[in-house]
């Protein structure tokens, strides 16, 4: 199952990649840019490759589940931080491509997007699917899943950066680079210090006294 994992980041490398080419010569592909089933699809493809990095079965040989996985309460804590963060990510989402009123690599009409949920996030839509992509994991106690998150994380990190440097960064140059200096690519620093406060705090509770 680590080979498929491997397999399937590395699809979603070659996206990234694929992604990043057609944006940095829209003027030669805008027709496909501006295509909404073919920008159905592809979403369709990013969020699946993004979810089964992390979703498929843990290979049960390979590692040893750790003390936290094992521990009830511990077990219980990992799996409603998990919850919360898929229950959130999905509203987030409709609210962002209900704003955003595009799909994929569709221009925004309204121009630039600054308020709103976007006002606090840069991308929340990728911000999105990071927090489903560690929800599940979280929920389900899947070790191998919860190892591949970084490179899920990484992978939404370059197609966000893709996104900055060839669409909306290179539209707006001087309007985007001041939102960017005001507003964090996946929210508020406040937001990931807590949560990873969250976790390791449940992550320690089998070695409490």
């Amino acid at each position: 199952m680590w080979i498929v994992r491997f397999v399937l980041l590395g699809l979603l490398a070659a996206y990234v990649g694929v992604s990043g080419y057609l944006s940095k010569h829209r003027d030669k592909y805008g027709r496909l840019l501006e295509n909404g089933f073919a920008n159905l699809a592809l979403v369709v493809l990013y969020n699946l490759l993004c979810y089964l990095i992390v979703g498929l079965p843990p290979d049960q040989s390979a590692l040893l589940p750790p003390a936290f996985f094992l521990h009830l309460a511990a077990r219980s804590g990992l799996s409603i931080v998990g919850q919360v963060l898929i229950v959130a990510a999905v509203v987030m989402l409709v609210v962002a491509v209900v704003g955003r009123k595009a799909l994929g690599g569709q221009d925004v009409k309204e121009g630039l997007l600054t308020s709103g949920i976007y006002r606090y996030f840069r991308h929340p839509i990728y911000t999105s699917i990071v927090w489903i992509a560690l929800g599940f994991p979280l929920t389900t106690q899947n070790l191998d899943g919860l190892l591949m998150f970084p490179g899920g994380l990484l992978a939404n990190i370059a197609q966000a950066t893709v996104e900055e440097r060839w669409d909306v960064g290179a539209r707006f140059p001087a309007e985007y680079e001041a939102y960017r200096r005001r507003t964090r690519m996946f929210g508020p620093v406040w937001f990931w210090v807590a949560l990873i406060g969250i976790l390791l705090a449940l992550a320690g509770v089998p070695y409490l006294p």
